[in-house]
C-alpha cells in the first residue's frame, strides 16, 4: 500500500477488595487525558509545564485519521522533536521513527504510516511547507491517498 499527498473485548476476572483500592488509587493518580472525538477535527496536543495538558484545534474539514496524521507530520518536520494530536477519538504521535495512533495515551501504538510511505509523504509535506513560506500545510492542502 503506497502513499501520496495530494493538495487541495477485554477479559476481567474477579479479584479482591485490596486490588480494587489499588486500581481506584492508581487511576486516581493517573492524569490522563481524553482525545477529543468532534468528527473531522483534528487536533494537536499542548504540553506547558507546571499545567494540565490540552487540545488545540488545528484544522476542521479533516477527512480521515491519516490526513491528519501528516499535518501533524508537517509540524515534526518543521523541528518539533515530538508531536502528539486527535483524529476523532484516537490519539496520533509523531516522532522521528514513527507515525502512530492509539486509543488512549497509554495504549498500543498502531503504525499509520510504514517508512517508505513517510518518505514519500515527508517530500510532498517539504515541497508544500517550501510553497506557503515555511508555514505548516492546513487541512485543505493535505489529502494523504491510499493506493
Amino acid at each position: 500500500m503506497m502513499h501520496s499527498l495530494q493538495r487541495r473485548g477485554v477479559r476481567w476476572r474477579r479479584a479482591g477488595p485490596g486490588f480494587a483500592i489499588l486500581c481506584a488509587l492508581a487511576l486516581g493518580a493517573c492524569d490522563d487525558i481524553a482525545a477529543p472525538t468532534q468528527r473531522g477535527v483534528c487536533w494537536r496536543l499542548l504540553t506547558v509545564p507546571a499545567q494540565r495538558p490540552k487540545f488545540q484545534a488545528i484544522s476542521s474539514g479533516v477527512w480521515s485519521l491519516d490526513d491528519c496524521a501528516a499535518q501533524l507530520e508537517a509540524f515534526h518536520l518543521q523541528g518539533a522533536s515530538q508531536v502528539e494530536g486527535a483524529f476523532q477519538g484516537y490519539f496520533i504521535f509523531v516522532d522521528s521513527r514513527l507515525v502512530t495512533s492509539a486509543p488512549s495515551s497509554g495504549g498500543f501504538r498502531y503504525p499509520i504510516f510504514q517508512p517508505s510511505q513517510r518518505r514519500e509523504i515527508d517530500a510532498d509535506l517539504r515541497r508544500l511547507i517550501e510553497d506557503r513560506n515555511g508555514a505548516a500545510p492546513n487541512a485543505g492542502d493535505i489529502s494523504v491517498e491510499r493506493k
